[in-house]
């Protein structure tokens, strides 16, 4: 299973850098942006295993990774990662169609998150 490879697009650097570290020592390939449009222009060259994006405001910056990784495979588990809960971007999310809203967990705890999503992507 450690062959999968994760999307990670965060505007925060520092998002990035604490759940980059975490794939890592769980031994996974990952791809790293900081730009909606970065992790759109990768999603439509390459393949990935799990899309993990980063919701920072109500804005929801990163609904256009959502929608356009869903286009391109639906089968693709998109998991969001929220700084703070908003009901409205946590509603917009799940009806198009991520697989989780969490808020802000630990680095560390996002292990068992990962896996079973992997896991259940692949057994699919």
């Amino acid at each position: 299973m450690k062959h999968a490879t994760v999307l990670l697009v965060f505007e925060e650097l520092e998002d990035l850098e604490d759940y980059g570290s975490s794939l890592c020592a769980l031994g996974y390939s990952f791809r790293m942006y900081n730009s909606a449009a970065e992790g759109i222009k990768t999603l439509e060259t390459e393949n990935f295993s799990l899309v993990i994006v980063g919701q920072g405001t109500p804005a929801f910056e990163g609904r256009q990774v959502l929608e356009r990784s869903l286009q391109l495979d639906p089968n693709v588990p998109v998991l969001i990662i929220a700084r703070a809960l908003n009901v409205h971007c946590y509603l917009d999310a799940m009806d198009l169609g991520a697989i989780d809203y969490l808020e802000r967990p630990e680095p560390e705890d996002i292990a068992w998150v990962v896996n079973a999503q992997i896991h259940r992507a692949s057994a699919a």
